[in-house]
């Protein structure tokens, strides 16, 4: 067992049986051992080889009753750290949702607007893809559609990165004093503060006839998700 390179599989939901996961793998081949967690699972399989086949064929796989998409490669790291990804994945269901999502950490040089659409679109009708410098929103027609976006695709790649999805805070197009209002990450709690957006107030990266104020710097502070400090 000691020799057996584990599987992780991820973004199912929490009641979910190892029995469950152990029928998927097993048509790949024999599984040893199911090492269920809360909402993700190390699978432990006789063989490398089926392993890798069963990577292939079931990462991104739907499964569950909310047809989840399954996240399935193979243990790089320790227990640790798989699971503060699989924690920050799970802060979405205290985000109030929205139509509109906010999109970080993605290649600010190389990533265009086509390229988030396609990674995007097979999750619901795109209304809009407006990228800001080193962060982007992309707006669906639903907001069941945004949260089966948000869902599938939050700690997913783009052109090699590691992207971070999140609700909005308000809906694309809302006007707020005569004015259009910009969009602003739902920041989770125990996280670093950022620029208060819900007073009615311009986040720095929003176009400003008057100088900003002294307190703001060029854009906000994502912190952990790789924004300019």
């Amino acid at each position: 067992m000691a020799n057996i390179r584990p599987v992780f599989c991820g973004n199912f939901e929490y009641d979910t049986r190892s029995s469950e996961i152990e029928r998927i793998f097993d048509k790949y081949g024999k599984v040893e051992r199911v090492d269920l967690k809360s909402g993700f699972a190390f699978v432990y399989m006789n063989d490398e080889r089926d392993a890798r086949d069963a990577i292939r064929g079931l990462d991104n796989r739907e499964f569950g009753r909310q047809r989840r998409r399954l996240r399935v490669e193979w243990a790089k790291q320790a227990d640790g750290a798989i699971r503060r990804r699989e924690d920050a994945r799970r802060s979405i269901a205290k985000q109030r949702p929205t139509k509109t999502l906010f999109v970080v950490n993605f290649d600010p040089l190389d990533t265009r607007s086509r390229d988030l659409e396609r990674h995007f679109e097979p999750y619901g009708k795109i209304v809009q893809v407006r990228i800001r410098k080193n962060f982007a929103f992309i707006q669906y027609e639903t907001q069941e559609e945004a949260t089966k976006a948000l869902e599938a695709t939050n700690m997913s790649k783009i052109l090699d990165r590691v992207i971070t999805v999140e609700y909005a805070t308000r809906e694309d197009g809302e006007r707020e004093n005569g004015r259009d209002s910009s969009l602003s990450p739902v920041r989770g709690r125990g996280r670093r503060s950022s620029p208060d957006y819900g007073r009615g107030r311009s986040p720095t990266y929003r176009r400003s006839r008057s100088p900003p104020r002294r307190f703001r710097s060029q854009s906000p502070d994502y912190g952990p998700y790789g924004g300019q400090r």
